[in-house]
């Protein structure tokens, strides 16, 4: 956004020199008799005209202030998702003495700022609006680059901890058991990102036509996912999804390959994307701390997600992720893209990195 800045520039100074020329006049006024001067009409005209000024800078600043994703909301999910990857030791203090994490490269990356995400969102300002007023408000930092090992690791310890504490929820605020080792099904995913079986963003889930890549192909340009996200805990069943601002909230019961094409091809979803193991665990790790409760509680009143922007090359298989009540754990389930499932709904994000 290097445009931008010289424009935000100069509107301050537009203001600053408005407002002095209303200030002096102000002062002039004061010492004036008569209530008929020009000076009035000066004064009452400047007053307009600072007025519209400042809303035009707001804008400038931040556009979407009128919007449920307000300034002061934007910058306090910033902060608490940064506290919140602090405190599971997967944001850490790099060489630079900056905040950061050591990717799967090896490399070191600093977390994005709340400044150049905001420069992102402003390049874009039309788009993230009406996305914002579709409902996309929950703001997920994902430490992409991460192995999916730490991120596993850290929301095990995080659950775990939640049930010592009878902290455990679902989303009606009922509690839940929890196995020893919850998420010990989703080893698959660490060894398929090693061997490169784990593809990512996928145009198709085949295995020669994917025109996916791999998270080491993909580190130089995403070593941070940065996403909004609709505040979903719990996706909605077939024939229940709701209709906001003419975007229909995706429902249950469609296969992989149909939501796939849907965010391929449906105007309603222009821009949207599945979730990733990364995004899927930072999301339920902010939720889980911020209300006690799992998020996708396919047993309970939510659905499984799939996770659509990754498949297993060899198998062709879309995973998605739940938590399983019966079985008290963090469910990992492949299943074929083309099969339909009640118990299955996609969940779609809007990436701002």
């Amino acid at each position: 956004m290097p445009q931008l800045c010289p424009e935000l520039t100069s509107k301050l100074a537009s203001l600053k020199q408005l407002k002095q020329q209303f200030d002096l006049e102000f002062t002039k006024i004061k010492s004036l008799d008569s209530k008929k001067s020009d000076n009035l009409i000066f004064i009452r005209e400047t007053k307009i005209k600072l007025e519209q000024g400042l809303a035009e800078f707001s804008d400038l600043f931040w556009p979407f202030e009128n919007t449920e994703l307000n300034w002061e909301n934007f910058e306090t999910q910033y902060e608490s998702q940064k506290n919140l990857l602090i405190k599971t030791g997967l944001l850490k203090k790099i060489s630079t003495g900056e905040l950061g994490i050591k990717a799967i490269d090896k490399k070191e990356y600093p977390i994005l700022t709340l400044e150049q995400i905001k420069e992102m969102m402003l390049e874009k300002r039309d788009f993230f609006k009406t996305k914002i007023n579709q409902g996309f408000v929950k703001l997920a930092l994902v430490p992409f680059g991460l192995p999916i090992s730490s991120l596993i690791k850290a929301y095990d310890k995080a659950l775990t901890e939640h049930h010592q504490q009878g902290k455990l929820l679902d989303t009606k605020n009922q509690p839940l058991m929890l196995t020893e080792e919850p998420i010990k099904d989703w080893a698959g995913f660490v060894e398929a990102e090693t061997t490169g079986d784990l593809v990512y963003f996928p145009q198709a889930y085949s295995k020669t036509t994917h025109q996916g890549k791999t998270k080491q192909e993909l580190l130089s340009n995403q070593a941070w996912q940065v996403l909004l996200l609709e505040d979903l805990p719990d996706l909605p069943p077939e024939g229940q999804g709701k209709i906001i601002d003419h975007r229909q909230q995706p429902e249950a019961n469609q296969s992989p390959n149909n939501y796939l094409k849907q965010l391929q091809t449906n105007p309603q979803y222009k821009g949207e994307q599945g979730l990733t193991p990364e995004s899927w665990i930072t999301y339920a790790l902010g939720h889980l701390e911020q209300t006690n409760q799992v998020i996708d509680n396919y047993e309970g009143s939510g659905k499984a997600c799939y996770l659509l922007s990754i498949f297993f090359k060899e198998t062709g298989g879309v995973p998605n992720a739940c938590f399983s009540r019966s079985l008290a754990e963090v469910g990992l389930v492949q299943r074929a893209p083309g099969d339909p499932n009640p118990d299955f709904a996609g969940r779609f994000g809007v990436s701002i990195s």
